[in-house]
């Protein structure tokens, strides 16, 4: 029964250090049978010499036990008797036995001998020749056997007992089987422990990944003893892992934020609900609801400063998304009766980075000085082009000394501000920096207010993160622009 299948099927499980045994078997069975081969061409082109062996194998065989007290027809029975081959394949197979002088004692054959076919007079010690029937082979030996002098003659005229291909087995099992099958079991017992001992610190690599459950369990994998091949994957894993841990992180560092900034809002809103009944003051409602619209705001910013990442031919105009941000905040600027200015150095500033991170980051420290600035009092954003930066100065109370990292932390404006809001702006200032490979930092002037910095990197000169003095408040140079609140 056929069918179709719409699906991609399975890929099947396979073992590593299965697959490299079977291999190496197949590679030593073809390694074998090649061996083999070339033993059987070898003596392919020596059958002669085969064939020489196998008769003077029989001759050995019947000298083996030849009764010396015997002859006529006693002796031929009792050779025919031990050596059935005669019996069974009497015109394939001949014996002749001589005594010293070269005179048969007894055959195999019935009749008169052919001498002619043998050597003349009294035979050599050893002989061999081509038989008179063709294509077989003939030899004799002359053997001592028990103070007698006995020539023994064999003869094959063919071969249907399978002397020849015995004695080629033979010869294969000798040479081939019994040097190679027991290098085969040293090679496949060695290969097994050394595969077992290569594999084992992948086998520890798979340990520590199926560790990897919770989020307390995500730790780097040790490649201790790895082959080269997989260093660089375990790398990659481990780097991956540690995105996936920071990733977790910060989701769970988000909840927490929402969870924190959301509390207390909340629960001052549902108290002016309980409380207030039908007297509720519709324009404090309203403040706390754009309070609690802002916070939400806030929190999807910080969600996104956690996943910004850049694009390698993003780029920004620092200059441009300055002057914008500052034009779009003159009328809370006015709302708050501060003086809101722009300055700009003359030149460029094109950095990598995305515009509305950057626009984000900028708006968040212009409301965080607009709020602690008070009334008739200004506050400046500067634009310095070597190195690239956009500093922010006010003339609010400022940041008390030592405090200069901890209000870059996440809910310290309970700490160091008025206790409104969620204390997330400048935290999310410093995270997009951090994106951008840059830096989020507190300057300390000799002006009163405080100063904060968002400094970039250029290709030419990463180094350097220093910027140009702020300008004063009342700095109106010839590409500032100011809004008079």
């Amino acid at each position: 029964m056929f069918w179709s299948r719409r699906n991609t099927p399975e890929t099947e499980e396979w073992s590593l250090a299965g697959r490299l045994k079977s291999r190496v078997i197949v590679i030593s069975l073809i390694i074998l049978v090649f061996v083999t081969g070339a033993v059987g061409v070898h003596y392919g082109y020596d059958i002669p010499e085969l064939q020489q062996r196998t008769v003077f194998d029989v001759t050995k065989e019947i000298a083996a036990d030849l009764p010396v007290d015997k002859d006529g027809e006693d002796l031929r029975t009792w050779i025919n008797q031990r050596h059935s081959l005669f019996l069974r394949f009497p015109d394939a197979y001949e014996w002749y036995v001589m005594d010293g002088d070269g005179a048969l004692i007894v055959s195999s054959v019935d009749g008169p001998i052919d001498r002619e076919t043998f050597p003349p007079g009294l035979p050599p010690a050893e002989w061999d020749a081509p038989s008179s029937g063709g294509g077989g082979w003939m030899a004799g030996k002359t053997f001592r056997i028990k103070g007698e002098t006995r020539h023994i003659i064999a003869v094959a005229h063919t071969d249907p007992g399978g002397l020849l291909i015995g004695l080629a087995l033979g010869e294969a099992f000798m040479h081939i089987l019994l040097p190679v099958v027991p290098f085969a079991l040293l090679i496949a017992v060695f290969l097994s422990r050394t595969v077992r001992r290569t594999l084992e610190p992948l086998q520890s690599l798979g340990e520590q990944a199926k560790r990897v459950r919770r989020m307390e369990d995500i730790h780097p994998l040790d490649p201790k003893d790895a082959p080269l091949e997989v260093v660089e994957l375990v790398k990659s894993l481990n780097f991956s892992l540690e995105k996936l841990r920071a990733s977790i992180e910060a989701e769970k560092q988000f909840l927490q934020d929402a969870a924190h900034a959301l509390r207390t809002p909340l629960a001052i809103v549902k108290a002016r609900l309980e409380l207030d009944g039908d007297k509720i003051d519709t324009a404090s409602l309203l403040e706390e609801v754009e309070g609690l619209s802002r916070l939400a705001t806030q929190l999807l910013a910080s969600a996104n400063a956690e996943r910004l990442v850049l694009k390698s031919d993003v780029r920004a105009d620092l200059a441009t998304l300055a002057q914008d941000v500052v034009s779009n905040m003159t009328p809370l600027a006015i709302r708050a009766g501060v003086d809101l200015g722009f300055a700009d150095a003359d030149g460029k500033s094109i950095v990598r980075g995305d515009t509305d991170a950057i626009s984000h980051a900028l708006k968040n420290l212009i409301e965080n000085a607009l709020k602690f600035t008070p009334r008739g009092r200004s506050v400046t954003v500067h634009v310095s082009h070597n190195p690239p930066a956009i500093l922010v100065s006010d003339e609010g109370p400022g940041v008390p000394e030592g405090k200069d990292e901890a209000i870059f932390s996440r809910h310290s404006r309970g700490k160091f501000g008025d206790g409104r809001g969620a204390g997330l702006g400048l935290s999310i200032v410093r995270r997009i920096m951090h994106a951008h490979g840059g830096k989020a930092d507190l300057v300390r002037t000799e002006t009163p207010g405080a100063t904060f910095r968002l400094s970039f990197p250029t290709p030419e000169n990463e180094a350097a993160k220093t910027a140009a003095p702020p300008p004063t408040a009342n700095d109106q140079g010839p590409a500032g622009k100011r809004a008079a609140a």
